[in-house]
Order: structure tokens, then C-alpha cells, then sequence
């Protein structure tokens, strides 16, 4: 079979085209489309007053700076590492949403699409490309019929699953092979292990685990290879996987939903992890509103949400977005994840923090987040909480049990005046 591919893009021309106001979305995370984004944006005088929408950005990106940042609108449904400064300086604004929900903003027109840069695979025999590391909610974006302008990278792996677009469907195709961006194993930290450890005791052989990306997360996966026939559906799967996935302790084999398949809609890790994944017929890429939708999650039997947060209060309620008033994240999968889990047929909540910041000063356990705090999670979305001190089964406690079940794993130096300025009213 001849597979024909589509001409090379005319930039310019093509922001030129574009209508008044219109928007740009860029593949996500690690499939973020740095080449075309750069070769766009050289023609930013053409493009004053579109808006930008981006998840998840690892690399800071040229189009944050500011001079490019002020002549645009930049959206942004989970800063990552990449755009925090630039929210932090009001360059970027927030979306505020969970990930469940941005497939129904472009699905219901909510949010529009105009132009679409991506990231994909080489074409298989059957003249399609894979979406690679990065499915998401790019096939609602691609439901709106924007003109598409795709990289065609041999670093990005071809995956199994729902990932494929047909090469026929891209308008203009720039070949150009480049490293995709990398997410190194975080080193854990003494805290880290001690709650890490604490984790891996609530999980029993056969729980099918969602853990997010962080030193954390990796600790929790690394504590866990003692166990047997664990499954994964997860927002993501990192390079701390392999090990599981490579001895078998991860295989899904107590999975009625996905039999024998890891689930996640996009994946972070070294070079080596990428080509690990590629057509890896046991992980499975599918779209946001599969992973993520209540349905989807309410099916998984035993599903383990493991996540981390910033702040926790008495009563239960955890913020995992900000800190020092600096937006460090958004909602992002988390409360998709641990209200799935709390619905799934033994499944489980699990959230993680530190008991204080700044060697011990500040301590993360407080008597109250306040009126007007961010408030990522309700307690009714928590079974239980873990600190480098204990664990705390908060599930079905009442507010008097659920806030001593708390104080006991705060850290000891700060136990007794979080406790007096909750009975004293916050």
C-alpha cells in the first residue's frame, strides 16, 4: 500500500486563515508539539487575540514568555511544572476544571477548536498514526473539525488502543525527528519513603492501582513488588511501572473490565520507557472519557486512588492546587479518581501529604482550609489518609472521630494548637 502524505505546513498562511479570536490547542503533556508551536508562533503578529489551550506543560514553553504571552489569550487546564511561573505572574490563566469534564467543553461546543498542533507516530501499513503517549481528550478537539498540523516524530512510539488517526485526517505534516520530552524517576526523600511504605500497607493482591507522577508515587509503585496479580488504570503510567509490568506483578489478571490490560489515556518517562510502550499490546491508551468517566471508574473492581495533596483539615476536606497563595496545580484526574474508587466494588481513596512544610514549621493538617480556600476534595471522597505518621481511616467517621483519626498522624509538634483552634471554631 503507497501511503501518500499530507504537504508540508505554510504557516503564515495558515494563521493568516485562521478567523478572529480563534482557538489553538496543542497536544498534551509529554506530546506537547514544542517544533510546530515554536514555527507557529514565529508569526505571532498574525495571531494577537487567539487563545491558547494547553494540559499539563513539563518544558517551560516559548509561547509562556512574556512577550508572546501578552498578545495572546493562554488557557490552561492544568498548568504542570512548565506553566507554573507564568500563572503564578498572571500570564496564564486557569481553567478550573477536573479532567472528566474539558471531552464535553469542545464536545458541546463549549470550547472551540480552530487549529490543532500534535505530536504522532509513523504511519502503520494501514496508513494510520498513533497519538503515542498522549491520547486525552484530542478526539473530542478532533470532533470539531479543526485544520490539524501534526509532527511525525519516529521517537513517538506507536500505542494499542484507542490512539489512532488516520494519516488522511492531518491537513499538513512536518517530518522531523526530535527527543520527546523526558520525566525522570523523582528521588524520595526519608518523608517520602516513610509515607510511601505506609501506602503500600493498604494494598492487598489483586487491587488495580491509580498513582499520579512525583517522588511520592514513585516510592508507593517501588513498595510494591511484593505483591501479586496487581491491575493499572491510571491517568498516567510513568517509567516506575516497568519494574511491576516487567516482573509480573502487575497483570491485570483479576480485571473483569479490561482483562489482562493496563489502562491510562497518556504516559511520561524516559526514552527507553517510550519504546517499552510501543505497541505493547497489554497497555491500553484510551481517551479521557473512557479513563475517567464515573461509569468507567465505578467498574473497576478494587480500584486503589492513590494521590497526593498539599493540605488536609479536620474535617477532612484535602486542596491539593495551591500553596503560600501560588497555584501549584488544578484538580486535574484527582477527584475523577477518588470519588471512582470511593463507587468502585471495594475500591478505595487514598491521599498522601506531608505533615508539615519548612523543616517542621508549617504544619499541613490545619484546623480549617477557610472560607474562599481551594478545596480539591470533600472528606466524603476520602477512605483514608496517610502522613509520615500514620495512617487515619477517616471513611465513614463522624466529624468528632474523623478529626481525632487526623490529629493523631499530624505532625506531634503541631497536634495540640491545631487541636484547640478547632474546638476554639478554626
Amino acid at each position: 500500500m503507497t501511503i501518500s502524505l499530507p504537504p508540508p505546513p505554510d504557516f503564515a498562511a495558515i494563521a493568516r486563515a485562521l478567523p478572529a479570536g480563534a482557538h489553538i490547542v496543542l497536544h498534551s503533556a509529554f506530546a506537547e508539539p514544542g517544533l510546530l508551536a515554536g514555527q507557529l508562533f514565529d508569526h505571532l503578529e498574525l495571531l494577537r487575540g487567539v487563545t491558547l489551550h494547553n494540559l499539563m506543560s513539563f518544558a517551560e514553553p516559548a509561547y509562556a514568555a512574556p512577550d508572546i504571552a501578552a498578545q495572546i489569550h493562554i488557557e490552561t487546564f492544568f498548568p504542570g511544572p512548565g506553566l507554573r511561573r507564568a500563572v503564578n505572574q498572571g500570564l496564564v490563566q486557569i481553567r478550573r476544571c477536573a479532567l472528566s469534564d474539558i471531552p464535553r467543553l469542545f464536545a458541546a461546543g463549549a470550547l472551540g477548536a480552530d487549529l490543532l498542533l500534535l505530536q504522532v507516530s509513523p504511519p502503520d501499513d494501514r496508513g494510520r498514526v498513533s497519538l503515542g503517549i498522549s491520547v486525552d481528550y484530542m478526539p473530542e478537539v478532533i470532533a470539531c473539525r479543526p485544520v490539524i498540523v501534526a509532527q511525525l516524530n519516529p521517537n513517538m512510539p506507536f500505542t494499542s488502543g484507542q490512539s489512532t488517526l488516520p494519516l488522511a485526517a492531518i491537513d499538513y505534516l512536518v517530518e522531523a525527528e526530535s527527543p520527546l520530552l523526558e520525566l525522570p524517576l523523582a528521588a524520595a526523600d526519608a518523608i517520602d519513603t516513610a509515607i510511601a511504605r505506609q501506602v503500600a500497607g493498604l494494598i492487598r493482591d489483586g487491587d488495580v492501582i491509580q498513582a499520579g507522577i512525583g517522588a511520592l508515587p514513585d516510592a508507593v509503585l517501588a513498595n510494591l513488588g511484593h505483591l501479586r496479580h496487581l491491575g493499572a488504570h491510571s491517568g498516567i503510567l510513568t517509567s516506575a511501572w516497568r519494574p511491576l509490568l516487567e516482573s509480573g506483578v502487575v497483570d491485570n489478571s483479576t480485571r473483569r473490565d479490561y482483562p489482562g490490560l493496563c489502562t491510562t489515556t497518556m504516559a511520561g518517562g524516559d526514552a527507553g520507557f517510550y519504546r517499552y510502550l510501543h505497541r505493547h499490546p497489554a497497555i491500553h491508551f484510551a481517551p479521557v472519557s473512557v479513563t475517567h468517566a464515573p461509569a468507567t471508574l465505578a467498574a473497576v473492581a478494587r480500584l486503589c486512588a492513590i494521590n497526593s495533596v498539599l493540605q488536609l483539615d479536620l474535617g477532612g476536606r484535602a486542596n491539593a492546587e495551591s500553596a503560600g497563595g501560588r497555584v501549584i496545580a488544578n484538580p486535574g484526574g484527582l477527584p475523577d479518581f477518588a470519588n471512582g474508587a470511593r463507587a468502585a466494588p471495594g475500591g478505595r481513596s487514598i491521599v498522601a501529604l506531608r505533615s508539615s512544610f519548612s523543616n517542621g514549621q508549617i504544619s499541613n493538617i490545619v484546623p480549617s482550609l477557610g472560607a474562599g480556600a481551594t478545596v480539591t476534595l470533600e472528606a466524603s471522597a476520602i477512605d483514608y489518609v496517610v502522613t509520615e505518621y500514620g495512617v487515619a481511616a477517616i471513611g465513614d467517621k463522624g466529624p468528632e472521630a474523623r478529626a481525632q483519626a487526623l490529629l493523631a498522624i499530624a505532625h506531634p509538634d503541631h497536634r495540640e494548637a491545631v487541636a484547640r483552634a478547632w474546638r476554639d471554631g478554626g
